[in-house]
C-alpha cells in the first residue's frame, strides 16, 4: 500500500490548509490562495508476458509482497507515459524488452483506509522483444515462465494468476489484441496524453 502524510500547508502559498466543505466533501484548502487538495493518488502497471502455455512471473524481493509471486510491473512516473511505463519496469525486473499490445485491465482501489493512496493498476499483455531473463536481484529473487497448474504450489497473487489465466485463454482464441488499444490520430490536450479504446 502506498501510504501519505497528510497535507498541512498549501503547495502554491505556504498558508496553513483548513478542513472545507467542497462539493460535499471535507477537504483541505488553503484559506489564502483557493488551492484545493483533491487527494493523493498513484497509478500502477503491470505486465502478462506469455511464452507457449506460460506466462512470466517474477518473485518479489522486499515489502511489499515479499516472497510472493507476481506478474512484473511498478509504478508510472508523473512525465511517463503508461506504456513507456511497463516497458521500463519489465526491464528493469526481468531483463526483457517488451512491446505493449493491448490493456488487459484495470484495478481500481479508493481509498478505505485513512492515510492511503487511490490506487490505480493497469495490465498490458506484452509481446517480447529480446533479451535474456535476468532477474534483478534488488527487485525480484526468482522469475520464471508457469503454468496455471504449475502456479499451484506457488504463493501466487491471486490477481495475477487470474490474468495470465485470462491472458492465455485469450490466446487460444485466437485474439491478437485482447483489450483496449492506443489510438492514434485523436486530438487530446497535452503533448504526452495517449487515448485507449476497443479495437
Amino acid at each position: 500500500m502506498s501510504y501519505v502524510r497528510e497535507f498541512k500547508f498549501c503547495p502554491q502559498c505556504s498558508a496553513k490548509l483548513t478542513n472545507t466543505q467542497v462539493e460535499g466533501k471535507v477537504r483541505k484548502a488553503c484559506p489564502a490562495c483557493h488551492y484545493i487538495h483533491w487527494g493523493e493518488y498513484s497509478v500502477g502497471v503491470g505486465g502478462v508476458l506469455l511464452q507457449g502455455d506460460r506466462g512470466l512471473l517474477v518473485q518479489r524481493a522486499h515489502n511489499p509482497g515479499k516472497g510472493r509471486w507476481t506478474i512484473p510491473g511498478g509504478y508510472v512516473e508523473q512525465d511517463e507515459k503508461i506504456e513507456d511505463a511497463i516497458v521500463r519496469e519489465f526491464l528493469e525486473e526481468t531483463g526483457l524488452q517488451t512491446d505493449p499490445v493491448s490493456v488487459l485491465a484495470v484495478k481500481d482501489r479508493p481509498v478505505d483506509v485513512p492515510g492511503v493512496k487511490h490506487d490505480i493498476y493497469i495490465v498490458f499483455l506484452l509481446n517480447y522483444l529480446k533479451g535474456e531473463l535476468t532477474p534483478d536481484p534488488r527487485e525480484v529473487s526468482q522469475a520464471g515462465f508457469y503454468t496455471p497448474e504449475e502456479c499451484q504450489g506457488l504463493n501466487v497473487a491471486p490477481l495475477s494468476l487470474h490474468l495470465m489465466t485470462k491472458a492465455l485463454e485469450l490466446k487460444r482464441t485466437g485474439k491478437v489484441k485482447p483489450g483496449f488499444v492506443r489510438l492514434d490520430g485523436i486530438k487530446i490536450l497535452g503533448a504526452l496524453s495517449e487515448l485507449y479504446t476497443l479495437p
